[in-house]
């Protein structure tokens, strides 16, 4: 369904000087992004029903050869625009397109005349905006060292910072005026309940950034690594505000990072195929990686995957390297690799498979006494795996791709795609500069051309990308599991770094950690949304399987609603999700033993349900399960216990 709603309004020389604006009002009337020009430099306001979120804001590029002078107001275009799209992957079934929009362009008073467009649209989710330049060869090579745009906010809001991307979140809020230096996300309590989330959106065409201390109350955008070289006509960054009410709001907002994305790209997008990656347990041989996919199956779970190793050291060892290891290798190493040709296994190329003995990291006496054995045969694998209907993933370190490593890209995945690989798992991805972020979205591009579904690991942050490549399943950038983090991080997540993406938090869903009980970490499953859920050692796990193992087994990845229940960031939350006729609950718990009331007002009305109940046993990890009939007027009772959870799963009886 499209519905293009256009009133256009072209102004010519109007002139903008001190408190005269034009602003772009929200379709609701509640989101007001204002842009204003003072002293012929441009500016602009953000109001939230009426409060001032951000004040008297510069707007800008900082061009190093010949910055920008003044400006005048050439023109002023406005729209509106209403639509729907239809995910292919994700927690909605359509997601509505409604804003509307004033493209301002700027003129240089002064000789060169250069010209800036600055398009603001004001969404019932939100507020954003984003630099045009059209073709303008004064511009064109051009090296731009950093945005001029501040966030210069009204108040010194509380705010959820992160210092980098795998730190953990701190329940209570920071002052706005305290933060020095701190990554996008950025969740800011505005007062009175209300919230927004400060975020970037097709990082396309320039550098990811960070936000820097940029004066009182105020922030401001910087490159994480390089500067910008100018080619024209472009569009740059989305940067926005998710504005809402509540703290749940924000999650129902948060598709708004993606809907300011392109289209979906993959014409036929049959082949992409979520669920449940769990790792191998045990060695990295043909028969146990079988008995994985055997219990995969078993358990209706989607794919295996095997993690560093299969193809030797993740990067190329130098001579240098090679020699350091002969030399400060542990004896409990020597005996083991005696009489083997280890040094084969050190070219870094997932071209090939290992055989024998891995090392692990170069130059790391600590994991010198680390040795993988690795015995694969990967096409029977995949033979073996497609009798089961169970996938094989593969972990590629992006280091060993060119222009970082020695391998093209495009052989490497046209390579694994031929051996009937299905998913990968590029870690050590380049993100962070303007060359990075280009060769990150072809590669992205290239693995859908091959028909491998990605999960990228480390530094990337979701932009919303996943619109127009779904075959990207989820991505890191953010502190999952492997940072051993706190309880109220886990329960921060979904207020701050989920906001712009799926995030793979690697649930060691059996982990038992820090007293966390089952159901916490069944949980995440449902409130950690993600097309891809990588679930570390269930392999490993199975003999502490109880009745909440049913959960497992039937919990999608794919969404088509959500419901927010309980929203106490860094204390509780409590979603629900739907797929086709069936909902399901999580429910995480801190450290308090909690009672909890939910209702079930999202049912349809007038039908009867079943609802299968997973809840912790008193002062146990362990979890009980009983059955019982409920509608929309009801309202479960339960109990979480202290670091808890629950699971539900609602399914029509007719």
């Amino acid at each position: 369904m499209r519905i293009s709603l256009y009133c256009l309004a072209v102004l010519i020389g109007l002139n903008l000087n001190g408190a005269d604006a034009v602003k772009c009002t929200s379709p609701d009337g509640n989101n007001i992004i204002a842009f204003k020009l003072v002293d012929g430099m441009p500016q602009y306001d953000v109001t939230f029903n009426g409060k001032a979120v951000i004040s008297d804001s510069a707007l800008g590029l900082k061009i190093e050869s010949k910055p920008f002078g003044k400006f005048e107001l050439k023109d002023t275009k406005k729209d509106s625009h209403d639509s729907t799209w239809k995910p292919v992957i994700g927690e909605r079934e359509s997601v509505r397109d409604h804003y509307n929009r004033i493209i301002v362009t700027l003129r240089e008073a002064a000789e060169p005349h250069r010209e800036l467009g600055v398009e603001f649209r004001a969404y019932d989710e939100g507020t954003v905006f984003r630099y045009l330049l059209s073709k303008q060869a004064q511009l064109d090579g051009a090296v731009v060292s950093s945005e001029a745009t501040q966030f210069r906010f009204a108040e010194n809001f509380g705010v959820y910072p992160i210092t980098s991307t795998e730190a953990l979140y701190a329940e209570d809020p920071t002052p706005v005026n305290d933060c020095k230096r701190v990554y996008i996300p950025l969740t800011i309590e505005l007062g009175g309940g209300a919230m927004a989330s400060l975020f970037e959106a097709y990082v396309a065409e320039q550098a990811p950034c960070v936000l820097e201390k940029n004066g009182e109350k105020t922030l401001a955008p910087k490159f994480r690594e390089g500067k910008l070289t100018l080619t024209t006509p472009v569009a740059l960054t989305w940067r926005g505000l998710l504005l809402s009410k509540d703290v749940a709001g924000l999650i129902y907002n948060r598709y708004l990072v993606e809907t300011l994305n392109p289209p979906c790209a993959i014409e036929d997008t049959s082949w992409i195929k979520p669920g449940i990656f769990i790792d191998h347990s045990g060695g990295i041989v043909t028969d146990n990686i079988k008995k994985n996919m055997d219990f995969a199956s078993e358990h209706g779970l989607g794919y295996v995957h095997i993690d560093w190793s299969w193809y030797g050291t993740e990067r190329k060892w130098s001579e240098e390297a090679i020699k350091h290891f002969q030399e400060k290798m542990p004896e409990e190493s020597r005996k083991r690799l005696e009489g083997q040709d280890w040094i084969k296994n050190t070219t870094g190329n997932p071209m090939t498979v290992a055989q024998g003995y891995v090392p692990y990291l170069q130059f790391n006496e600590r994991y010198y006494h680390v040795l993988s054995y690795i015995d694969l045969d990967i096409p029977e694998i995949i033979r073996y795996g497609n009798t089961k209907n169970v996938g094989l993933s593969l972990y590629v370190n992006g280091g060993t791709l060119k222009p970082y490593g020695d391998h093209e890209v495009e052989d490497v995945w046209k390579t694994i795609s031929s051996w009937g690989v299905q998913a990968l798992k590029p870690g050590f991805v380049a993100c962070n500069s303007q060359e990075d972020v280009k060769w990150l979205r072809n590669l992205v591009a290239l693995a859908a051309k091959y028909k491998l579904v990605l999960n990228i690991h480390d530094g990337y942050i979701a932009d919303g990308m996943r619109r127009t490549y779904p075959n990207l399943l989820t991505q890191e950038g953010g502190g999952g599991r492997e940072t051993n983090p706190t309880i109220s991080h886990e329960l921060m997540l979904p207020f701050t770094r989920h906001l712009v993406g799926a995030h793979d938090h690697t649930p060691t869903i059996y982990s038992g950690a820090d007293g966390r009980t089952k159901l916490f970490e069944l949980a995440q499953l449902v409130v950690y949304h993600g097309a891809r859920q990588s679930a570390r050692n269930v392999y490993g796990s199975r003999n502490s399987f109880g009745p909440e193992i049913e959960f497992l087994e039937k919990v999608p990845t794919i969404w088509q609603d959500v419901r927010i229940l309980k929203a106490e960031p860094g204390d509780c939350i409590v979603t629900a999700r739907r797929n086709g006729s069936r909902w399901y609950i999580g429910g995480m718990n801190d450290e308090d033993p909690r009672d909890v009331k939910l209702p079930l007002d999202f049912l349809e009305k007038g039908k009867q349900y079943q609802a299968t109940i997973f809840s912790d046993v008193k002062e146990s990890r362990d979890a009980q399960k009983k059955v019982i009939q409920v509608t929309s007027a009801t309202v479960l009772d339960t109990a979480m216990n202290a670091k808890g959870g629950l699971a539900v799963i609602i399914e029509p009886l007719q």
